[in-house]
């Protein structure tokens, strides 16, 4: 029976792999082709549940970890994968941060296949012709490293806050380096205000940074593209980005590109590092559950796994994937991620689904009117009070 496979691999490097991906299955199982069909991590998301709920959903599909993920468990919309989870030996190879995110070995709708970093990109011989040192590592550096930039004619940063995500990443990164990561995952549950001292003190601290031109234009007028673009033009000396953007948003091999992990504030924190988890699951309803499943373990194999990191910008989930045959970009990710004393994924899903949109809008309408900073934390708060009012919801 044929099968449907939804990913938002859009870029022709992504489209590429996922293709290979699926011509390698389809060559084994003739029995069981696959179709490919592709929409943008915008398109993807916001369609999302209408198509899970629609007549004939994909059978298989990319997604996230996190609250949304949960969401999705909680309505049925997802097909338990555990028996496939203990076939295949999953949990042996696995991870713990992944064996514990999928239940290890009891019920599991989500395979995570591969997680990534998020850091600030730039360009090498920029950096270099200016007499950046590199890397960045301290607060007083990247604050140097801002004022060379500025004094040859270039911004400081681009944040293409359009689509909200680079928005977040800039809370989630202040957020965690003044207030320190535990302190950020209380927040993220619900179980602190957003009127909290300490957040309107991170605030206040990028209300100086908005305030003193650091960032290019508009950031709500463009995109996360563009961000990177504006860096590649010269516009911009960094931009705050996920490993991604090296895939989709700069040509194939580009060698003037790299990037270091976000500086640190206070040195006595505890480092926290965004690292969201990409994979894959059936849909609850789909209409060939078994076929669909042994897609999956296809997809979770070690042999695409490996594909995955020789191919793309990413990490793998498996502890048994020769990470050393990734590119130069995967090694230095994966120094990021192991010197991180805790992971969290992202702001909306870290955080609940409900939440996430206001406080991702909250994100955006300050960059553009920085003054608003307490009257738009009351409105985050205010919905948090509400959701927590609400009878099915309560911290976590």
């Amino acid at each position: 029976m044929p099968l449907s496979f939804l990913t938002d691999h859009t870029s022709p490097l992504m489209r590429g792999f996922a293709d290979e991906v699926v011509a390698r299955w389809n060559e084994r199982r003739p029995d069981c082709p696959v179709g490919l069909s592709v929409l943008d991590h915008e398109e993807l998301r916001d369609l999302l549940h209408a198509g899970l709920t629609g007549e004939r959903p994909p059978d298989v599909m990319t997604w996230f970890a996190g609250n949304r993920m949960r969401s999705l468990v909680d309505q049925g919309l997802m097909l338990d994968i555990s028996a496939m989870w203990r076939a295949e030996g999953f949990a042996d190879v696995y991870l713990p941060r992944f064996r514990a995110m999928t239940g290890g070995m009891g019920p599991s709708s989500f395979l995570p296949t591969s997680h990534y970093w998020w850091a600030v990109y730039y360009r090498p011989s920029v950096f270099a012709e200016l007499g950046i040192r590199t890397p960045v590592e301290t607060w007083q550096d990247l604050t140097d490293a801002c004022a060379v930039l500025r004094r040859a004619g270039i911004t400081p940063f681009s944040l293409g806050a359009r689509h909200r995500c680079p928005a977040a990443a800039w809370f989630d990164y202040l957020d965690m380096r003044l207030n320190g990561p535990a302190f950020h995952q209380d927040l993220m549950a619900l179980r602190v205000p957003y009127t909290d001292p300490r957040v309107t003190k991170v605030f206040a601290f990028w209300q100086r940074l908005v305030e003193d031109g650091w960032f290019l234009g508009d950031p709500a007028a463009y995109d996360e593209e563009e961000a990177v673009a504006a860096v590649l033009r010269g516009e911009a000396g960094m931009t705050l980005v996920g490993a991604y953007a090296t895939d989709e948003y700069t040509p194939p091999g580009e060698p003037d590109i790299d990037f270091f992990r976000f500086p640190l504030i206070d040195p006595g924190l505890p480092i926290g590092e965004d690292t969201p988890v990409d994979g894959y699951f059936v849909a609850g309803t789909s209409e060939a559950p078994k076929e669909a499943t042994a897609f999956l373990a296809h997809l979770g194999s070690r042999e695409v796994q490996q594909l995955t990191i020789e191919r793309l910008a990413t990490l793998p989930t498996r502890t048994d994937v020769d990470v050393a045959r990734g590119g130069r970009h995967v090694t230095k990710g994966m120094e990021i991620v192991r010197n991180a004393d805790h992971l969290g994924q992202f702001y909306d899903l870290d955080t609940t689904w409900e939440l996430s949109d206001t406080g991702m809008a909250a994100f955006v309408s300050f960059l553009r009117e920085p003054s608003r900073a307490v009257e738009l934390l009351h409105e985050v708060e205010a919905a948090r009070q509400e959701l927590l009012a609400a009878p099915s919801s309560a911290p976590v």
